[in-house]
């Protein structure tokens, strides 16, 4: 974590440079940009990479697109034609998209083909709505290699009200891992990780948010601080749910005589679990429980 610099000449080229292809990206309100430990930077869509590891090297910007994005077609079969004496491909298929500076017209496409296989109804779907509606995510899939295993982090959020760092866990209601302890030992090793480099993550993340801030990125509801560098790690994730029906709710949430609940079986390694049918919710740590937002 201590890499990340924002000196790194990737930021600093950026605003001096101000690319249109970045223009483009940056001011699509559907669109959020991620910077990376290593100095490099993930643009997203739909949970959806339409730039992966974006860096400046040797004078130049450079990066890489999924070619499945950049296919100018919906389906996922090319048409062969087999009319001719030797069976042949359509071509007109399988030119790949110019992206045209990221223009409306190549982006909508690169967007159509990203929702084909993120739909808005999966688990990076409503990552990608929360992350743009409910306006206080500083960073999305933030991943570390402790040495021992990988940990990747869906969300992180910045509570404004409680000067707090927050690690999410996102889960849709269709996750097999909330009725087994894979859950409880997701959420242990972020507990564990975030008491370990508690102070190295604030530090961390104090500088992603200069990054973001000087490139012009911030969330809408971060844009008027000026720095988070005296916030503080909530220790404990928070499990948040983005597609909830009441009555799953009800059955799921707190134990019954068929379901221990998963309430009680994050309660030791969580703050708390947010139950929400919609991703325009605040995630601010409350102090006490409150119909389908339950603090430990």
């Amino acid at each position: 974590m201590n890499k990340l610099s924002r000196n790194n000449s990737l930021f600093t080229e950026l605003v001096k440079q101000k690319p249109t292809w970045w223009l483009n990206l940056v001011n699509d309100d559907s669109i959020y940009i991620d910077i990376r430990k290593d100095n490099y930077i993930d643009v997203y869509y739909n949970g959806g990479n339409i730039i992966r590891e974006l860096r400046f090297k040797n004078g130049k910007f450079n990066g890489s697109i999924n070619n499945k994005y950049l296919i100018p077609v919906k389906s996922e079969y090319i048409n062969y034609d087999f009319d001719k004496p030797s069976v042949g491909i359509q071509q007109s298929q399988v030119n790949l998209l110019d992206v045209n500076n990221f223009n409306s017209d190549s982006l909508k496409l690169i967007k159509n083909n990203i929702s084909t296989h993120y739909p808005a109804s999966s688990e990076k779907g409503i990552q990608a709505r929360f992350v743009k509606n409910a306006k206080c995510f500083l960073d999305t899939e933030m991943a570390y290699n402790d040495g021992n295993s990988l940990l990747r982090i869906d969300l992180v959020w910045i509570d404004t009200a409680n000067k707090k760092i927050v690690f999410v866990e996102l889960k849709t209601m269709g996750d097999s891992r909330l009725y087994s302890t894979e859950i409880t030992d997701q959420l242990k090793k972020y507990h564990e990780f975030a008491t370990k480099y508690e102070q190295e993550i604030i530090d961390y993340y104090s500088k992603v948010f200069e990054i973001k801030k000087m490139l012009g990125i911030l969330p809408e509801g971060l844009k008027e601080l000026d720095s988070i560098s005296d916030y503080k790690l909530e220790l404990k994730p928070l499990l948040l749910f983005g597609d909830c029906q009441q009555a799953w709710i009800n059955s799921n949430a707190n134990e019954t005589k068929d379901n221990i609940g998963i309430n009680n079986r994050i309660k030791d390694v969580a703050v708390g679990v947010y139950y929400f049918g919609s991703t325009d919710r605040n995630c601010d740590v409350i102090s006490k429980s409150s119909r389908n937002r339950f603090i430990f």
